[in-house]
């Protein structure tokens, strides 16, 4: 019983560990959440850019992605040690064990906020997402390009 008990514990902490994800999950969550939501050409062509202009299509976007990307939960909202173990993937060994006392996890969790404003999940995803993008986009770019 005491083997199942901790063969159980571990699994649950194993699985909890997130996964750095790169630029073949981003565009595949990109296809995915442009499909999903039926984002029209015009917007793709700016999302390629790194432009998100602030309409409903844009937010509901930015949430698909940040949710497949295991950041963002309609509930609970950033998961601000996942972005940073995402921002600094590519950075640290081993990859996703992030400093989480660090001056990006200041400017990430600066971005983040409960929702007191009580908007709906894809504003509240969009806003956060631009702020941190905004702030980090040379980190944002660079977690997800293809490992050497």
């Amino acid at each position: 019983m005491k083997t199942i008990i901790a063969l159980c514990l571990l699994l649950a902490v194993t699985s909890a560990e997130y996964v750095v994800k790169n630029e073949e999950n981003l565009q595949q969550y990109r296809r995915e959440c442009a499909t999903e939501l039926k984002v029209p050409a015009e917007h793709i062509e700016q999302f390629r850019k790194w432009q998100f202009p602030n309409d409903a299509v844009t937010q509901c976007y930015l949430k698909c992605v940040f949710e497949k990307f295991g950041l963002f939960d309609a509930v609970t909202g950033f998961n601000v040690e996942h972005i940073h173990q995402q921002l600094q993937g590519a950075e640290v060994a081993p990859p996703g064990d992030a400093d989480h006392d660090d001056v990006v996890h200041d400017k990430i969790a600066a971005c983040v906020d409960t929702n007191e404003q009580g908007s709906n999940a894809c504003e509240w995803a969009y806003r956060g997402g631009v702020c941190f993008i905004k702030e980090n986009l040379q980190l944002v770019k660079h977690s997800v390009k293809p490992q050497a």
